[in-house]
């Protein structure tokens, strides 16, 4: 009998994004390219939670993301790994079963010491009840960040990537209950009709 957490299917999606409100992060190891992401994510990119936690690459991932917003997505995504800093993100995602749903996503990518890719953390929010209509959109943020919700969004994708080395599970699951609650917040102010970027 197979595993519920081996299972990728649009009950198991509903579930999971009914426990969760809607709103999973991701990690990417870029060195050794293995991304985690949390079972709300992984279902997302149609990825069960099992082999999510072993780690998958990222063209796997993005694999999932709907042909038409593919190739703007990825390149947003990709020139910021190459130079590190954050990204927002508007897009669809396509189930294996074809049904369409709308994400929203904040990362932030990390250089080492020598100025190389290293890694990068994200929030992704499912946002298909409020908009089920659009065109996608991602854009790099600017290297100075004004807005106080989104150095928030970057503090704590910091501090969640200094805390996982501690190994220390408490203090991870506290910054991720942190990382949620952020990334609704971005998510609903996106979604907000005062934002010009939306229409």
């Amino acid at each position: 009998m197979e595993n519920s957490d081996d299972i990728v299917s649009e009950a198991a999606l509903i579930a999971a994004l009914e426990a969760s409100g809607g709103v999973g992060f991701w990690m990417w190891d870029i060195v050794t390219d293995d991304a985690r992401a949390d079972p709300v994510t992984a279902l997302l990119f149609n990825i069960s939670p099992a082999r999510s936690r072993a780690g998958v690459s990222l063209s796997e991932i993005l694999k999932a993301v709907y042909h038409a917003d593919q190739e703007h997505i990825s390149q947003v995504i990709l020139d910021c790994v190459q130079s590190g800093g954050s990204y927002t993100a508007e897009y669809r995602v396509c189930s294996p079963e074809g049904r369409l749903r709308w994400v929203f996503t904040r990362g932030h990518f990390y250089l080492d010491e020598l100025g190389r890719p290293l890694s990068g953390r994200g929030v992704v929010v499912e946002i298909s009840d409020s908009k089920s209509a659009g065109t996608a959109f991602a854009t790099r943020d600017g290297s100075t960040i004004e807005d106080a919700l989104n150095k928030t969004a970057d503090l704590c994708l910091s501090l969640h990537n200094a805390v996982s080395d501690l190994g220390d599970t408490r203090i991870v699951a506290l910054t991720e209950t942190l990382l949620l609650e952020i990334g609704r917040q971005l998510a609903d102010r996106q979604r907000s009709p005062s934002n010009p970027s939306m229409h």
